[in-house]
C-alpha cells in the first residue's frame, strides 16, 4: 500500500513538472518567433541583382566573380530611387564620405593674378640714349673721355678734333669780317655752325681774330659713356658713330617668357626685380613694351620694363630677376585646378550635387594662374566641384556619366543644315542630301538618306539644287522637317 502511494506521488509530481516545463518552453518558442520577426522586418531589403565593379553591364542574379576576378556588388532596390537624377550620378553615406576624405570647393568669379618669374639684363633707357657724330672729316687730336661708364655732363669737352674743312671755314669768316660784309659774316657763322661748332667757340675765334686749329667737341647733355669708338690720334668721318651716352635715372630691362605666358603679358602690367647684387631690397615698374615677334629659336617672347634708378643702384648690364604679376581685365569663372581631370582626351570635374550623391562632368577650361583654372564651359557660380577623392569618384560615375557634350549645354533637337540634293524620288518621298558639318551633332560633312515630313512637297526640287533644310530628332531617327532652295521655304502642313 506504502508503494503505490509513492508511484501515485511520483506521477503527480512528474506530471506538474511536465505541464511546467511545456509552459514555459511554449513561452520561450513565442518569445523567439517574435524576435524572428522583428529582426526580419529590419533587415535590408534583398539585392535585386549583382553587377561587376567596373562594368555595371555585367548583371548577375546571384553572387560571384567579374570577368575580371573581382567580386560582384549587389544592387538593393534603394539605389534605383530618385529616377529624375542625371544618368552617371552616384551617391555614398557620410561615413564613406569621411573615410574617402572628399573634399569640395564652390566654383567663384575671379580675376586671374599669375605669377611670372623670369630673368633679364639692365640696359640704358634708349630713349634718353644721345650720339655724338662729327660732320667734317678730321683727325682726333686730343680725346677727354678714357673708357665707357664715364660721368659727363653737358657742356663738358669730349674730345678735340682738327679739320681743314674747318680751317678754311674759320678763314672765310675772319675775311668776312675784315671787309666788314655783313651777309658773307652771317653765312659763315651758319655754315660753321652747321659744320658743328658751337657759337660760344665761333665768338672766341672772332674775337682771336685767327683760326684755330683744334675744334671742341662737347657732351650735348648729361650722361653715362655708353659706347666709345675713338682714339686719340684717330681719323674720323661723318659716317662714323663716335660718342654716344645717355642719363641712368631710369633703366630698362630687357627679359623673356615662354610663349605659353606670352598672353598674360601686356604693356602697363606690373613687375617687381630683385638682384643677387643687391640683397633684400626691390624695384617696382611697368612692362614698357612687348615686341611684337616671337623668338624663332628660344620659343620666347621678348619684352621691355621701365624702373626708376633714383640712387643709380642699376647699372646696365646687371642681372636681375623679374616677377611680373599681371591682371586679367575681368572677373572669370575659377576653380581650382586640383579639381580638374585630364583624361581620354577630354577635361572634367566631379560635380558635389548634395546629400552625398557626385557626378562627372565635362567642362572647357580656359587660362591658369597659381592653383586657379579658368572655366570657360560647364559650370555656373553655384556648382561645387570636388577637389579631393575626385578620381575614385570619377572612376564610377564616369562610367555611366553622358561626356559627350560639355555638361549643361544641351544637345539640340533641330537644327539647320546647308547641304545639296544628290537623289530625289519625289515620287516615293525619299531624298538623300549631300549635307555639311553638323557642329550640334558632332557630324561631319557627308551624304544621308532622310525621312521626309508628309507635309513638304518634294516634286518642286530637282537633283543637284543647294538647299537649306531643318533636321529633326525623333525617337532615334533623322526627319526633315523644313526644305528650303533659294529664300523660299517649303515647310510641312504649310507654304
Amino acid at each position: 500500500m506504502k508503494s503505490l502511494n509513492v508511484a501515485v506521488l511520483s506521477l503527480a509530481i512528474g506530471g506538474a513538472l511536465g505541464f511546467v516545463a511545456s509552459q514555459y518552453f511554449t513561452h520561450q518558442d513565442g518569445k523567439s518567433h517574435d524576435m524572428q520577426a522583428m529582426s526580419v522586418s529590419n533587415s535590408p531589403s534583398e539585392p535585386l541583382y549583382w553587377v561587376a565593379p567596373m562594368d555595371p553591364n555585367y548583371k548577375r542574379d546571384k553572387p560571384g566573380k567579374s570577368p575580371m576576378g573581382m567580386d560582384l556588388i549587389p544592387v538593393y532596390s534603394e539605389d534605383n530611387k530618385g529616377t529624375d537624377e542625371q544618368v552617371g550620378t552616384v551617391t555614398i553615406n557620410p561615413a564613406v564620405e569621411n573615410n574617402l576624405g572628399v573634399k569640395t570647393e564652390r566654383a567663384v568669379l575671379a580675376q586671374l593674378s599669375p605669377r611670372i618669374e623670369t630673368v633679364g639684363y639692365i640696359a640704358f633707357d634708349e630713349s634718353f640714349l644721345w650720339q655724338t657724330n662729327v660732320r667734317v672729316s678730321g683727325w682726333v687730336e686730343k680725346l677727354y673721355i678714357n673708357a665707357v661708364g664715364e660721368q659727363v655732363n653737358k657742356g663738358d669737352v669730349l674730345f678735340t678734333l682738327y679739320s681743314p674743312d674747318l680751317v678754311k671755314a674759320q678763314e672765310e669768316l675772319l675775311n668776312a669780317y675784315r671787309t666788314d660784309r655783313r651777309g658773307l659774316v652771317k653765312g659763315a657763322t651758319e655754315r660753321l655752325v652747321s659744320l658743328g661748332v658751337d657759337r660760344e667757340q665761333i665768338q672766341r675765334i672772332v674775337k682771336q681774330g685767327k683760326a684755330t686749329q683744334f675744334i671742341e667737341i662737347k657732351a650735348i647733355a648729361d650722361g653715362v659713356i655708353a659706347s666709345l669708338n675713338i682714339r686719340e690720334g684717330g681719323y674720323l668721318s661723318p659716317a662714323q658713330a663716335v660718342i654716344s651716352a645717355g642719363p641712368l635715372n631710369e633703366v630698362w630691362v630687357d627679359a623673356e617668357v615662354f610663349e605659353r605666358q606670352a598672353h598674360w603679358i601686356n604693356a602697363g602690367s606690373f613687375a617687381t626685380m630683385t638682384l643677387d647684387s643687391i640683397p633684400g631690397k626691390e624695384w617696382q615698374g611697368l612692362v614698357d613694351y612687348v615686341y611684337p615677334i616671337l623668338d624663332p629659336n628660344t620659343r620666347t617672347l621678348r619684352m621691355r620694363l621701365k624702373f626708376a634708378n633714383p640712387n643709380g643702384d642699376l647699372k646696365p648690364n646687371m642681372f636681375a630677376n623679374i616677377a611680373l604679376q599681371p591682371v586679367s581685365q575681368q572677373a572669370v569663372l575659377t576653380i581650382p585646378k586640383a579639381a580638374v581631370i585630364r583624361s581620354g582626351g577630354m577635361t572634367r570635374v566631379v560635380l558635389a550635387q548634395g546629400e552625398g550623391k557626385y557626378r562627372s562632368a565635362r567642362i572647357s577650361i580656359g587660362r591658369e594662374a597659381g592653383d586657379r583654372i579658368e572655366v570657360l564651359q560647364g559650370l555656373t557660380e553655384q556648382d561645387s566641384v570636388v577637389t579631393s577623392a575626385h578620381f575614385m569618384l570619377d572612376s564610377e560615375s564616369s562610367q555611366t556619366a553622358d561626356l559627350s557634350r560639355i555638361n549643361g549645354i544641351e544637345a539640340a533637337n533641330e537644327v539647320w543644315v546647308d547641304g545639296s540634293i544628290n537623289t530625289l524620288l519625289a515620287d516615293f518621298g525619299m531624298i538623300t542630301l549631300e549635307h555639311s558639318a553638323v557642329k550640334e551633332w558632332a557630324w561631319q560633312a557627308g551624304e544621308m538618306n532622310f525621312t521626309v515630313d508628309k507635309g513638304i512637297d518634294l516634286s518642286v526640287f530637282a537633283e543637284g539644287q543647294n538647299v537649306r533644310f531643318l533636321v529633326s530628332k525623333q525617337d532615334g531617327d533623322y526627319l526633315l522637317k523644313a526644305l528650303q532652295l533659294n529664300a523660299q521655304a517649303v515647310q510641312g502642313g504649310k507654304q
